[in-house]
């Protein structure tokens, strides 16, 4: 428990400069450099958790590094540093043929650590390159908090309800201490808490612009999805029989272990959102 509060409390002295610079004075090179660091720590976690059953060859290591940093930040590389990148790379197409030529010139790289490793590029890119986005527009502090406030507290609060009250398993195979019960409660209570800030905070655009109902449905399903983030990781780890991704955060685990909530339920904001521009939904 000791070594737990001193990593979070080195954490959050950490990104306290990071977030009062981006709040001040509108900064976004530092939480860039910190995106790309946690990308590279993350997708290394991946890449150790399947060489538990095999090594994988050079050439995927070093092609899985720069997909995933390529995916997760050609956005943000363009705002950051004022460089026009107007004709960007369809990546798809190459990663499949690399993956390709791989499975034939090494016999012991498998389809099954192809779709593994195709997975992970683009779970890591896509999620590292919405939530680095999402922080880095001119509201992004508040979004960012906006998503903060509904994965902490349902994390925190289907443990805690779930201690009191849980009596039927969530998904036993998966994560066998989470209960139905804790599940609701975190909900609930991050759905109230969040929605509140956001009926009270007019910095989040066009998000904050609609009606009290549309803010609890939107925060309610995020609280959801949040979950599914959570239970996402742990399969990956159960599959892999590993307690942790890693251990850069001691006590902590791994960036995997850290931010696999916030993560996803960044990603599902960043194309909800989308979608329901495309659809005129939202302006």
């Amino acid at each position: 428990m000791k070594q737990r509060i001193i990593t979070a409390i080195v954490i959050f002295l950490v990104l306290i400069p990071i977030f009062l610079s981006k709040l001040f004075f509108d900064i976004n090179h530092f939480i860039y450099l910190l995106g790309f660091i946690l990308t590279i720590f993350a997708m290394n976690e991946l890449i150790s958790v399947k060489e538990i059953e095999k090594d994988l060859p050079f050439e995927i290591h070093l092609f899985a590094y720069l997909s995933v940093v390529y995916i997760a930040f050609y956005d943000s590389f363009e705002e950051v540093f004022s460089l026009s990148l107007t004709n960007k790379i369809n990546i798809l197409p190459y990663l499949i043929i690399i993956l390709a030529l791989t499975m034939v010139l090494r016999k012991s790289f498998k389809i099954m650590d192809g779709s593994f490793i195709l997975f992970a590029i683009f779970y890591i890119g896509l999620t590292f390159h919405a939530l680095v986005y999402l922080f880095m527009k001119d509201n992004g502090i508040y979004i960012l908090f906006y998503l903060l406030i509904i994965t902490v507290l349902t994390d925190t609060f289907a443990y805690f309800t779930g201690k009191l009250f849980g009596k039927h398993k969530l998904s036993p195979l998966i994560s066998p201490k989470k209960t139905i019960e804790g599940s609701i409660g975190g909900t609930l209570i991050a759905t109230v808490v969040a929605s509140l800030y956001g009926i009270f905070t007019n910095e989040i655009d066009f998000l904050f612009n609609h009606s009290i109902i549309y803010i609890v449905i939107l925060t309610f399903g995020l609280s959801i999805l949040s979950q599914f983030g959570d239970l996402l990781a742990s399969v990956i780890k159960r599959h892999f029989k590993v307690k942790d991704y890693g251990n850069l955060f001691p006590g902590h685990g791994g960036v995997l272990d850290r931010l696999d909530s916030i993560l996803f339920t960044s990603f599902c904001y960043f194309y909800i959102i989308e979608l329901l521009s495309l659809f005129k939904v939202i302006g």
